[in-house]
Order: structure tokens, then C-alpha cells, then sequence
């Protein structure tokens, strides 16, 4: 109430931050106008600059805590607020795994980096690697083929490289066949 009552005394009323003023008076329009000028460089009174900086802010939380990568940031922003889910990085966190998957990503099975894929429990060609057994080059051969056809390698190529070798399979599963 103070603002008003000291620019125009008895010509306004403030309430709430809301300015309740006769237009027809000059003096408790020009009050207002003074105030409003006053305000206007205001950054959270301005509505697209607030906005801009909880986006950019957003984005920034994403690449450095969910790690997203760079590229696709502004998409996540922007499916977040599609989805209803606030930009406010202080309120909650956010839920990313279905707009993930919707902009064609997954989590990688054993480090969690997202992969650009649309395959379940992918992997990145350096997780995969750790699958490989010593003795034998099966899984290094696959993952080799996999990266030359640019696509994406999964728990399950894993799975069936190593139940298909002969080498890996009694090690990796040695209760799986009857070794003679």
C-alpha cells in the first residue's frame, strides 16, 4: 500500500501487488506510470525473460544431473513443460524417462548415459566391451560389427553372442549345457 500511498496520497489503493487506481485522475496515473517504469526492467515481473531463464536453467540441470545431452536439452525442456511438469529446478525433480524415450532415447543398461536408440537395455560399445571374456574375442567381433552399422548394441546381443560361443558359453553359463 505503501507505494501508491506515497506517490499519489489517497488518490489509489494497492492490494496484493495489484494497483487499483482512477485512470481519470492524472496524478494517480502518473503514479502508476512511474511505478510500472520503475518495475519494468524487473526480471521476474517480466513474464518471457523469467521464462527464458528457467529454461536455460532447466536445460543446464538436465545436461549436468541427468546427463542429457547437449543437443537434445532444449527438446527435454520444452517436452517437460508439454508434459505439465514444472521448470523449477527447486520444486521436485523431474520424471524423464518416458520423454526420453519419446525423443528416441534410452538409458544405457550399465552406466545409465543415454544412448540414441530405441532399443531395450542398450548399451554403449565400451559397456558392452566389459561382457568380453578373456580368452575369447566374440563379444569384441560383435560390438566391432555393431559400431561399423552404427547401431545400437543390447543386453540381449550380449546374451545371445555369449550363449552362441563356444568358448564363453560353459564360463559364463556353466549350468546351461551338459559339458562331456
Amino acid at each position: 500500500m505503501r507505494l501508491m500511498e506515497e506517490a499519489a496520497p489517497g488518490k489509489a489503493a494497492e492490494w496484493n501487488g495489484l494497483l487499483a487506481y482512477d485512470y481519470g485522475d492524472s496524478a494517480a496515473r502518473e503514479a502508476a506510470t512511474r511505478i510500472g517504469d520503475s518495475l519494468a526492467g524487473y526480471p521476474l515481473l517480466d513474464d518471457e525473460d523469467l521464462s527464458e531463464r528457467e529454461s536455460e536453467n532447466a536445460a543446464r540441470v538436465l545436461i549436468d544431473s541427468y546427463d542429457v545431452p547437449e543437443d537434445i536439452a532444449a527438446d527435454v525442456v520444452s517436452a517437460l513443460s508439454d508434459d505439465g511438469q514444472t521448470l523449477c529446478t527447486d520444486c521436485h525433480s523431474w520424471d524423464i524417462d518416458r520423454i526420453m524415450s519419446n525423443l528416441g532415447y534410452r538409458e544405457c543398461a550399465e552406466c545409465d548415459k543415454w544412448l540414441a536408440t530405441t532399443f531395450d537395455e542398450p548399451l554403449h560399445y565400451d559397456c558392452a566391451e566389459c561382457y568380453a571374456e578373456d580368452d575369447c574375442e566374440c563379444i569384441s567381433v560383435m560390438i566391432d560389427g555393431y559400431r561399423h552399422g552404427n547401431h545400437a548394441v543390447t543386453m540381449s546381443d550380449v546374451r545371445e553372442t555369449l550363449r552362441g560361443c563356444e568358448h564363453c558359453y560353459p564360463l559364463v553359463y556353466p549350468y546351461g549345457k551338459n559339458v562331456a
